[in-house]
């Protein structure tokens, strides 16, 4: 069943001339090619490829918009991404008013039809009092609180449900989506997190964190990859199985402890099992961004590390 729950999501508004190739310069994500009510995720990366700032981008003609993982993280990045513009017309601004609601669930698509909110993955629309977020198995509603909340009693009349963080906590692990400060966090680099894909364009300029991202491409495998797993019993997050290069570490887990995000062996594939010296074993689901494209990659380049794995 589809549910509903407010967020501690935040939007930072991005105006000026320069409010395009700034981003494009200090992220991971190509942002120039990107057209109006497209939404794409980027992160601000430091010089060793490990992540400062994560959040989606929502084109719009005259303004960009980031809408960011928490409250405290937007003001950082209006702190930091907003303090170093320099000479570039581009200026940050936390929209202070704005609350962030989200819908997830299996049944999300009908319930959005049904309540008039459609938007698709990886698209985003608005009218004068909201703006709807499309995202894989979901949708995010901000705008002031009235206006949200008028949209979540359409959802509910809909046959969503009202919830809580636990139940979006719960949704996210099942949907294999990194969070910030629990898989998005320093050291990972963004092939570890399964990032690749949706946050990263392998093609683009100069950015900051390129040559640390560009040389595990090219070069290195990740010691270790985030995964979905389950396990033969309740898990939960901080539980550790094996040791060294071995090691599993389970950073998100369900309520229930049967689904969690845990980082694995990089050489790990899906149904690989793996058992601790206390009897527990998990069995990898899938990894993170497996099987997906990544932006940029040129299919012609054979990349040191398949040479040496042929």
């Amino acid at each position: 069943m589809a549910v509903v729950a407010p967020t501690d999501r935040a939007l930072v508004e991005v105006t000026g001339d320069d409010r395009v190739s700034y981003l494009e310069a200090v992220t991971s994500q190509a942002i120039a090619d990107a057209k109006p009510f497209e939404v794409r995720g980027a992160l601000h990366l430091d010089v060793h490829g490990a992540p400062l700032h994560a959040f989606d981008v929502l084109v719009h003609p005259e303004r960009l918009w980031l809408l960011v993982p928490t409250r405290a993280l937007a003001e950082d990045v209006v702190a930091v991404l907003g303090g170093r513009t320099f000479l570039a017309d581009a200026s940050f601004a936390l929209r202070e008013s704005l609350v962030v609601a989200a819908l997830r669930g299996e049944d999300v698509d009908d319930v959005t039809a049904a309540a008039g909110l459609t938007v698709g993955p990886g698209r985003w629309d608005s009218d004068d009092a909201l703006v709807r977020v499309g995202r894989r198995g979901g949708l995010d509603l901000v705008g002031e609180a009235d206006d949200v909340e008028a949209a979540v009693a359409r959802l509910v009349a809909a046959g969503a449900r009202r919830g809580d963080a636990d139940d979006l906590e719960d949704a996210r692990i099942e949907v294999g989506e990194p969070a910030w400060g629990r898989e998005i966090v320093a050291p990972h680099l963004p092939e570890e997190l399964g990032l690749l894909p949706t946050h990263v364009h392998l093609a683009k300029g100069c950015y900051p964190g390129q040559e640390a991202v560009a040389r595990m491409w090219q070069l290195g495998r990740p010691r270790r990859q985030l995964a979905l797993v389950t396990g033969d019993r309740p898990v939960a997050a901080g539980d550790e199985l094996g040791e060294g290069r071995r090691r599993i570490t389970v950073t998100s887990a369900t309520r229930a402890g049967d689904r969690a995000l845990a980082f694995v062996p990089g050489d790990a594939v899906p149904d690989a099992r793996f058992e601790g010296a206390d009897g527990q074993a998990l069995t990898v689901l899938r990894l993170i961004g497996g099987g997906l494209s990544v932006p940029g990659a040129d299919p012609s380049v054979t990349r040191r590390r398949d040479a040496r794995a042929s």
